[in-house]
């Protein structure tokens, strides 16, 4: 009893001493580098006995939540999250019981199967019934999150009661649009609560049935205490009809736009620099071109696969840096055109995050992020010049692809490149990479072969001069089966967000289903705990690994096969006996 009362004390006095090793947001704090610099007691050593300590909910209970796609937010052992299917948020305690729960009045009531009812195909509508697809904030007392149906809440964190809500598609909202969403997640910065968001046009913009866009990305401060708009930054200027329709092709057929220029929704969680008040982030395509001119041929904007910085007290834009010109897309389109050579859907759905790097001998604040079409960027963070980045794949969309330089960090393609969730530790980045470059770029839209081939995560010194690991996924023999495509020889992709402390890199791999500890000096497999469907990262805190599981992303065929579905999810907490 004794032994038990000491260790008790010597556990709760551990955690007292460490009052900054919360991971209350995405990126675990606002520079966004996915990095917990107060985690001391779960180091490479200790990462070989992890064990999964609890999971909401509990094994064998009937209950039933929807998916968690997003990293969960951890303050004082409690953790906050939403889920995609099913939407509700939820609090939970320190050992992973109920303390509340939270569904809006603004939302569709689709409540999950309990028991052993089954999952059938109809329950993919409930990712699109105002899911919760991004990470939440918890500041100062307060929960803040937001939903696919266009919905910004703040909850009180001790309760779950309403705070307030905004609706981004109701008239009081600057410039509102029917199909605003938001999947980004927020931070708190220079007194305000910051949100990324749009439409999701892409999905069937260039369509017979919807020819342009309207709607375009913005980021917008609200006042945490009543969620009024004190500013909004939309990307690009307004979309207006065109006065001739403008048609594109790229090998899929025809699309007529009659109305535009139009950017998507901002994917990329926002960053901010204290010091000089400016907030980072990075942009969609152009889902509707610009009309032509004489003086002026071109179709897409400079706004589009962007990274943009304005100013935190007013939204007014200082810089903006495109890193993949020429990207008019949408989901009806080849992703690659084979006339320019040019691969679509190059977005930046990164966070830029904030460090301070020496490059050719000259220090600089700079900011790093990665890009779908692959690549790692290096700008500076007073004007947005580009000063250094990684190579990039520019062969034909093949497998095996053509000969291209070894240091590419992934292959790009509309689920491929660098998605979001890279990081560092002010020292390297780690960054987390898809090959799959013929999914959506091939001649037919239902060609075969079409499946992810590697997956990896990354580490490279902060200048981007030198590559110092890679850690390749093994590949998966067999996929599929039992009604679905038999495929084999897949790749073990990882989309999920890093979680970097204490000497450990923490990720998920997708194909596999697993939840990943590297060592971070050298890229070693330290363990590999079984998930099961997963597209969420991790969040780390107080020697313990927090991570959502289920899956409802990419589900066309064969997409179905090597990114494994469920559409009910979990809450498992790893850590040390």
């Amino acid at each position: 009893m004794i032994h038990w009362m000491l260790a008790s004390l010597l556990l709760v006095a551990a955690v007292s001493a460490q009052g900054g090793a919360d991971w209350p947001c995405y990126n675990h704090g606002v520079r966004g580098w996915r990095y917990n610099p107060d985690e001391h007691l779960l180091g490479p050593s200790e990462a070989v006995d992890l064990v999964e300590l609890w999971r909401f909910p509990r094994a064998g209970s009937d209950a039933r939540i929807g998916v968690v796609h997003a990293t969960p937010a951890v303050v004082a052992g409690e953790v906050y999250f939403g889920t995609a299917t099913f939407p509700a948020f939820y609090k939970l305690s320190a050992d992973g019981e109920l303390l509340w729960r939270y569904t809006s009045a603004a939302a569709s009531k689709v409540r999950p199967p309990v028991g052993a009812a089954p999952v059938s195909d109809k329950l993919r509508g409930a990712a699109s019934e105002a899911g919760i697809f991004s990470s939440p904030l918890v500041h100062d007392g307060a929960v803040y999150f937001a939903d696919t149906g266009g919905w910004i809440y703040s909850l009180t964190a001790t309760d779950g009661a309403e705070r307030w809500r905004v609706n981004t598609r109701g008239a009081r909202f600057p410039d509102p649009h029917w199909n605003n969403l938001l999947m980004a997640s927020p931070i708190f910065a220079d007194g305000k609560v910051v949100f990324g968001g749009g439409t999701l046009e892409q999905a069937f913009a260039g369509t017979s049935d919807y020819a342009g866009s309207t709607g375009r990305g913005f980021v917008v401060a609200l006042d945490p205490n009543d969620g009024a708009v004190v500013w909004k930054h939309d990307v690009g200027e307004p979309p207006r009809r065109f006065k001739s329709p403008v048609a594109l092709s790229y090998g899929w057929g025809e699309h007529r736009f009659e109305a535009g220029p139009a950017t998507s929704s901002v994917w990329s969680t926002p960053s901010y620099d204290a010091d000089t008040n400016t907030i980072f982030f990075g942009t969609d395509v152009n889902t509707a071109p610009r009309q032509p001119t004489e003086g002026d041929p071109r179709l897409h904007t400079e706004d589009s696969c962007a990274v943009r910085a304005v100013d935190a007290a007013t939204g007014a834009l200082r810089w903006n840096t495109q890193l993949n010109p020429g990207d008019v897309w949408t989901n009806a389109m080849r992703a690659y055109d084979p006339q320019t050579g040019r691969y679509k859907d190059g977005s930046v759905g990164d966070t830029p995050k904030v460090v301070d790097v020496e490059v050719a001998g000259v220090n600089v604040r700079a900011v790093g992020v990665g890009c779908k079409n692959g690549g790692f960027f290096l700008l500076r963070a007073s004007d947005g010049e580009l000063l250094r980045s990684t190579p990039l794949y520019t062969g034909p969309p093949t497998h095996p692809p053509a000969e291209h330089d070894p240091r590419v960090l992934a292959l790009p393609s509309p689920i491929g490149g660098l998605q979001s969730g890279c990081a560092t530790d002010g020292k390297t980045w780690f960054t987390n990479g898809i090959d799959a470059v013929r999914l959506g770029t091939l001649r037919s839209y239902d060609a075969a072969g079409q499946v992810p081939t590697a997956g990896r995560v990354t580490a490279t010194s902060l200048d981007l001069s030198e590559e110092r690991w890679r850690h390749e996924r093994p590949k998966i023999p067999e996929m599929g089966g039992d009604g679905v495509p038999l495929l084999r020889d897949v790749g073990d992709v990882v989309a999920s967000g890093v979680a970097l402390g204490n000497g450990v890199a923490w990720f998920t791999a997708v194909g596999s289903g697993k939840l990943v500890g590297v060592a971070m000096k050298d890229g070693r497999v330290l363990c590999e705990r079984e998930l099961g469907p997963v597209f969420a990262g991790p969040a780390l805190s107080r020697g313990r690994v927090y991570v959502g599981s289920g899956n409802t992303l990419f589900s066309p065929v064969p997409a179905e096969v090597f990114f494994p579905k469920r559409y009910t999810g979990h809450v498992h907490c790893f850590g040390l006996r």
